[in-house]
């Protein structure tokens, strides 16, 4: 594997997840070159949509993986090339992202800050850094992850399946377990420094009041952290910033803003219709139509 090797990667399984990662390689494609070379993996196969073809597809085991979101521990085995980033299916790409590989080093990491205190992830972090005797831990969300596939990676990882392997009680919901506060543990104990998440190049449409603000033919969206306001983010800088990768949640399949960049995306590049005319059909027919059918629904 040559170092200089790169991609984005994300992972899919089942129907409703494909959607989501079709739709987030259209993505790339509309704001990128492409010549870094975008995976999907799966745990089963799959069919592109003719579109899609240039998208590499790759499948592993279900039992490699593990079920739910156990896949994440073994990001870096799964990892496509010898530098990676992972993006969670259930996220939109606003621009051109290709130059976040030179703002990181050559250890795996994530986009986020240190904390030494408060509760984040059910975690005390006060208590939890004296458990496991680490300097901070990262506040971060699993939807991005910067992969390297070196000692320092694996040394990583395979702590982060000692902790998962443990017992200890870690965040998890009735279906699967939760990547962050393991995979923060981990990083931390290696003294990993996250790049430090100023909004620019991340961010989560759950803290926003995006409204009508997006879509995926324009600039990004910008948002303003005001302190004191609802969406306020005290781990952000306050003021105007401005996402390029938007995690939109999987829970807003087919629901809006996702279906309408969704749309706006099919049109363009399956159906091959002109930016213009798929921005007009989406604004004239698609948010009519589905506004409509939630009062109806209503």
């Amino acid at each position: 594997m040559l170092k200089n090797d790169k991609s984005y990667f994300t992972y899919a399984s089942g129907k409703k997840y494909l959607s989501l990662a079709f739709t987030l390689a259209r993505s790339y494609k509309h704001h990128n070159s492409i010549e870094i070379p975008f995976y999907i993996i799966s745990n089963s196969d799959f069919s592109l949509p003719w579109d899609l073809k240039w998208v590499k597809k790759a499948i592993v085991s279900k039992s490699q993986v593990g079920p739910g979101l156990e896949f994440k521990l073994h990001l870096l085995e799964i990892s496509p090339t010898y530098k990676s980033i992972f993006i969670d299916a259930d996220s939109l790409i606003y621009s051109n992202i290709d130059f976040i590989f030179n703002e990181f080093d050559e250890t795996p990491s994530v986009i986020g800050t240190k904390v030494t205190n408060g509760i984040w992830v059910d975690e005390d972090i006060a208590a939890t850094s004296n458990e496991f005797d680490l300097g901070y831990m990262i506040r971060y969300c699993g939807a991005f992850y910067y992969l390297v596939k070196n000692k320092q990676g694996e040394k990583i990882f395979d702590y982060a399946k000692i902790l998962y392997l443990s017992g200890r009680p870690f965040q998890r919901n009735e279906n699967t377990m939760y990547d962050e506060p393991i995979l923060s543990i981990a990083l931390s104990k290696h003294v990993v420094d996250p790049l430090i998440d100023d909004g620019n190049i991340w961010g989560d449409l759950v803290h926003f009041n995006y409204e009508d603000q997006l879509n995926i033919f324009k600039s990004p969206p910008i948002f303003d952290n005001i302190p004191g306001s609802a969406t306020y983010k005290f781990w952000l800088p306050n003021g105007k910033y401005s996402p390029l990768i938007l995690h939109v949640g999987s829970g807003n399949f087919n629901k809006k803003p996702w279906i309408f960049d969704s749309i706006r995306l099919k049109l363009n590049q399956k159906y091959l219709l002109p930016i213009f005319l798929s921005d007009w059909l989406v604004k004239a027919i698609a948010i009519p139509v589905y506004q409509l059918a939630r009062k109806l629904l209503r």
